[in-house]
């Protein structure tokens, strides 16, 4: 392949994890080179990335873009892919890595960059949930969920990685309390109290067995709005019991499926999407039918 027909790529890195570091992004360059791709690494930085991307691919023409860190860093660079109509590869270097995990991509990251480089073009249509003024290409959360990755520490992380998350939710799940909430769902509007509610683009809990439900699907055309709402320690054990078994109880677990959604908790001062952790107590979320195209 002559220098005039080698595909180029934008890699996105994230520095600040602690399986990346300021040199991970020459370790992608010379595997890229030694593929026959030219590539370009941009690194994130704390706070919204995702114009940043855009201008970065604006500034020539690529073919590809990639990911290399967490679920946080695969939705910046999916919804910058989805503006600039790009397809993306993933290379997982994060805690979870729940999206990587459900399109059953590499878990390491030579393997994993050789599978976006050498499999492009193929590509899947995945969905993209817009929510807020961002977007989502996990879940998105208020409540639980959100309190969880506020005080997991990252020392914690680390050592643990996924299920330092289930450890921290182990420890606090006894004293989350319930909270008022109205959700309206394509128009129709419920108020309930819960312990959270999620908005689902992708169904993984954090760790395989865990689901949030049922018949979750990162490609389906839906957003899974899904409820808990256990209020003793013993139902909170039946959920988790629900959870493993993967047959919601229809009483303490709601799920429902939905085009649009907005959740307005007034007694809730944080909420989550794609484990960053934000202040406000309103999520208004919609799908984007296969925004996304992901070389697996």
């Amino acid at each position: 392949m002559s220098n005039g027909d080698r595909r180029r790529a934008l890699f996105v890195v994230n520095p600040a994890l602690p399986r990346t570091g300021s040199q991970f992004g020459r370790s992608l360059l010379e595997l890229a080179g030694k593929l026959g791709w030219e590539a370009t690494v941009f690194e994130t930085s704390p706070g919204l990335n995702v114009e940043a991307i855009g201008a970065a691919l604006s500034r020539q023409e690529f073919h590809l873009v990639l990911a290399a860190g967490g679920d946080g860093t695969v939705a910046e660079v999916m919804a910058a892919a989805h503006q600039r109509r790009l397809p993306i590869g993933i290379v997982p270097r994060g805690t979870a890595n729940i999206v990587a995990r459900e399109l059953k991509l590499p878990a390491s990251w030579r393997p994993a960059l050789r599978r976006a480089l050498e499999h492009y073009p193929e590509t899947r249509a995945v969905d993209l949930v817009r929510v807020n003024d961002g977007y989502s290409a996990l879940a998105a959360g208020i409540g639980f969920d959100a309190m969880v990755m506020r005080l997991t520490p990252r020392a914690l992380k680390y050592w643990l990685g996924r299920a330092a998350y289930l450890l921290t939710g182990a420890w606090w799940l006894p004293r989350a309390r319930l909270f008022d909430c109205v959700i309206r769902t394509d128009g129709e509007e419920v108020q309930l109290k819960a312990v959270v509610v999620l908005l689902v683009n992708a169904g993984m809990l954090g760790a395989a067995p865990f689901r949030f439900g049922p018949q979750i699907a990162i490609d389906d055309g839906w957003i899974d709005v899904c409820v808990y709402r256990p209020a003793t320690a013993r139902e909170r054990l039946g959920v988790l019991w629900s959870l493993l078994r993967r047959q919601p109880d229809g009483e303490h677990i709601m799920q429902r499926k939905a085009r649009s959604v907005e959740v307005k908790a007034p007694d809730v001062q944080w909420h989550e999407i794609d484990g960053e952790v934000y202040r406000g107590n309103v999520l208004r979320a919609e799908i984007i039918p296969g925004g996304v195209r992901v070389v697996t």
